[in-house]
């Protein structure tokens, strides 16, 4: 059966009032395999994760790390003075992927060698984590051409980044989801789920529709199967532990 993960963010009541170590037992609690940090979500500015660490190392959570930034900067250089911050933040959580968008990657001039030497210097090799790139809702990160020559390009390097595949969020860059599925699905080591429609003329994300025939069922069939699946829109109700275990098992067979 594939693993299901859920965001905190899908939890939002619960990290907004009272932090994101709540969300870990209603993870748990609602089936899931894993859960993702979003860095954003923090109060402080320097966040303290010791608590957090213990509650996902003590309930058997996989933990993946999502900061809100780009990993190449405008000018096509690496983003060192955040990946400084968040890296040791992803490992002080025992997180398996650090999760970032993609920035302004320039083939030929952003440094791949220097990424890869960069990244050993902080990461060792008993360390668990990886790093991946999602498709986020800019143009230039959320490109299907640009995505593309960036993982070939790490390939050709011989730089082992996977893509975190958002099937939501094409939506905001127009790109075809399908299509795009069918081009990157090699590079896939991690899917975000969520139903995205247009109301009243702006994009809103709402939880996936239960329908045989829903795009993302169509989506999932062209992406691995084998990668763990992370629930990325709202969780709500009185019951929130059941409708998440609800949409656990709904993701998990389909």
């Amino acid at each position: 059966m594939t693993q299901v993960f859920t965001t905190t963010a899908s939890l939002g009541p619960l990290a907004a009032d009272g932090g994101q170590e709540l969300c870990v037992p209603v993870a748990i609690a609602g089936g899931c395999a894993g859960i993702e940090i979003r860095r954003e979500l923090f109060r402080e500015e320097t966040p303290r994760l010791d608590d957090l660490s213990d509650l996902i190392r003590k309930g058997q959570l996989v933990s993946v790390y999502s900061a809100p930034i780009e990993l190449w900067k405008a000018d096509g250089s690496l983003n060192v003075e955040k990946l400084d911050v968040v890296i040791p933040e992803a490992l002080s959580i025992g997180a398996v992927w650090l999760k970032t968008s993609l920035g302004h990657y320039k083939s030929g001039v952003s440094d791949l060698e220097g990424l890869k030497k960069y990244w050993n210097s902080l990461v060792s090799d008993s360390d668990a984590l990886e790093l991946t790139v999602e498709n986020d809702q800019t143009l230039h990160g959320g490109n299907v051409a640009k995505l593309r020559k960036f993982f070939e390009d790490c390939q050709e390097a011989g730089l082992f980044i996977q893509m975190t595949f958002d099937i939501g969020n094409w939506n905001f860059t127009e790109e075809e989801a399908m299509k795009a599925a069918a081009e990157l699905n090699k590079y896939v080591g991690y899917i975000h789920l969520k139903h995205v429609e247009k109301i009243d003329g702006k994009l809103v994300t709402l939880g996936l529709p239960e329908d045989k025939d829903s795009l993302w069922r169509s989506i999932l069939d062209l992406l691995p199967r084998d990668v763990p699946r992370t629930i990325e829109f709202p969780v709500e109700g009185e019951d929130v532990e059941g409708v998440l275990r609800k949409y656990v098992d709904m993701i998990s067979e389909a």
